[in-house]
This record gives C-alpha cells, structure tokens and sequence, in this order.
C-alpha cells in the first residue's frame, strides 16, 4: 500500500491562505459601504417582491444602469442579493435585513454608521489611539449628538437605527429575565421605550417608568398609546445624572457604555440614591471577553473602537462592569447571556 500523501497540498481545500484574509479585512469598508448603499437607495424594499433587472432598478431610483449592476453585483458577491440570468437581482436572507422596518431590520443602522456622522471621524482612527480620545470634534466641530442636533437628515437614521437594535434585544431581556415579581420596572435612559413596551406587554402585572431627557419621552407617548400601555407606564423627564424614579427594578441598557468610569458610577449612584435595599439593577450592554482568544464572534471589541473614536464610553469586560456596581453600592450577581450581541448584568442593592 502507499504511504504517499494522496492530497500534495498541506492546506485543506477551504482553508483560506491569511494573505486572501487579510485582503478581505482590508476590504471591510468597501463592503459596508457598498451595503448601505443598497439601503440608501432602498433596493431591498424594490426587490421585496421578487426578482428584478438591475436596469429596471436603476431607472427607479435614478442611477447610472452600468455602475448600479456593478453596485448590485458586489454585494452579491458577499451574500447580500442573489444574482440571476439576465442582470436579475433578488434578495437573500442576509439582504432581507436592510428592508426598511420590521422585526430585525439593520437597513436604518447601515445608513447611520457609514454617513459622515460616524464616518468622517473613523478616519482619525490613528489620532484616537495616539491620543485616545474621541474624535468628533475635530472632523465635526462638535460632539457626536451635538452635530445629530445641527443635522437633522442623520440623526433620523441614527434614530431608527437604535430602535432597530432595541427591538432585536426587546424580546432576548424578555425572555431571559421574569420581571412577574417585581411591581416597577423604571427604564433608565430608555429611549422610545421599545424595550420597555415589549417587557410591559410579556408581564402584564408590572408597571413601567420611561425616564430619559424631554425630546425622547416626547417622543415615546405615541408608542406606548398605540400598544395600549400609556395607563400601566409612566413618562418622566429628567436626567440621571440628577435624580431617577424610585422602582423595584432599574433596567439600563446601552447607558453605561457611552460613558466614562467616573460618569458611568455617578449614574449608577443616582439609581442607588433611590432604591430600597433589594432592589435589581440590570445592565444590558455588550460584554467584552475576559480574554482576547475568547473573542472570536463577540462584536464587544468593534463597539469598544468605536467609542473610542465617538465618545468617551467604552465597552467593559464583566469584571470590569461589577467593579462600577460595587462602587455604586450593588451587588454583583450575574451574567445572563442572550441570543443577541448583548448581555445582561443582574446586581442587587445593598
């Protein structure tokens, strides 16, 4: 018998040389560009239907036919539309994901984060890391939310697009933590209240506190009237930084990480100031890993770069997260891992 390797080459047949991986990581902003602007021109909402010619597509949303067929083709190329005979284009799982609403939609998050809002300051990536430090002011003129206020046409898909992520971890904090105990539920920094109403409709017994700044909670009395919740849920303008209505539990998602330690323990002493002892605090934030080589998949590093670059806030390692709440007078208890890129911290006043 043979002992000659029947397969000369050392590589199996998918294993991807690093040079032809690295070209593709060289190549990520083409690709998230190329996406957003399938979302811009609002193609995968053209496609929902079925099937289309890319000169059809072109004609409707005013594009040169050749570079929208090139357009088209590259995202094909990386599973974003299924290409077919005759310049024919239709949309795959993946793509499904830049229609415009519906349950776990990224279309508004796409056209966000590659506008030159989040863009431009991405380019000064070096400096942050020279210097680390954001970078907002010095390609905007202004911090991040500042220039949302002066610029309107962004921060409408800023907007949608952290409601989009709220909706994709509504119904993971839902499911993975039994509020039916609890009478009051005060959603710290809640936004619309997405997340708020999902848990409010799932746990018919608790009732709710929206508490963010004046436009948000303005901005949620639609929501929680249509759903029905508006008697179970109460609107309260403020800023935690100050004071925040007393609950039975605190629920703060994607708060802390948009702040630095001494910004981020200060909210966290503002909920201390108003719970009773035995009153739960529950973070929902990306966790980073403990260890880098735990880290493949877990999108808590790229969004620690990226607050790097915008904010002062950072993402936190679970260990990281329990010293801020031992600092602010609760009790660690627990991870509680979910079926999206987020987390939730379960503490405990003391």
């Amino acid at each position: 018998m043979s002992t000659a390797n029947p397969n000369p080459n050392p590589n199996p047949i998918n294993d991807v040389p690093p040079p032809v991986q690295m070209l593709k990581l060289a190549m990520g902003y083409w690709v998230s560009q190329a996406c957003a602007e399938v979302a811009r021109l609002d193609i995968a909402d053209r496609l929902a239907g079925g099937a289309r010619p890319s000169d059809e597509l072109a004609r409707d949303v005013g594009a040169n036919p050749d570079a929208l067929y090139r357009l088209l083709r590259c995202c094909a190329s990386v599973g974003v539309l299924h290409e077919q005979a005759g310049k024919r284009f239709a949309l795959t799982p993946v793509g499904e994901t830049l229609r415009s609403g519906g349950p776990g939609s990224l279309r508004d998050f796409l056209i966000a984060e590659t506008a030159p809002g989040h863009w431009l300051p991405w380019g000064r990536l070096h400096e942050a890391v020279m210097e680390g430090q954001p970078q907002t002011t010095a390609t905007l003129g202004c911090d991040i939310f500042t220039f949302y206020s002066r610029n309107p046409e962004e921060a409408a898909p800023f907007n949608r697009a952290m409601a989009n992520l709220s909706a994709i971890v509504a119904g993971e904090v839902a499911a993975s933590f039994d509020f039916s105990s609890y009478a009051t539920l005060n959603d710290v920094g809640g936004g619309h209240g997405g997340l708020l109403a999902t848990i409010l409709e799932k746990f018919p017994r608790t009732r709710g506190v929206l508490f963010d700044l004046p436009h948000a909670i303005d901005e949620a009395r639609p929501l929680f009237a249509d759903r029905g919740l508006a008697p179970r849920c109460e609107l309260v303008a403020g800023d935690f930084f100050q004071r925040v209505p007393a609950a039975d539990v605190y629920l703060l998602k994607a708060v802390l990480h948009d702040w630095d330690d001494a910004r981020a323990t200060q909210i966290l002493k503002t909920c201390r100031a108003s719970a009773a002892p035995g009153a739960k605090v529950l973070l929902v934030e990306m966790v980073v890993p403990s260890h880098t080589a735990d880290g493949g998949g877990s999108f808590a590093p790229l969004m620690d770069l990226n607050m790097l670059v915008m904010l002062t806030g950072r993402e936190r390692t679970a260990g990281e997260y329990r010293a801020l709440l031992e600092a602010s007078g609760f009790r660690y208890d627990r991870l509680i891992p979910t079926h999206s890129p987020f987390a939730i911290i379960e503490a405990t006043a003391v």
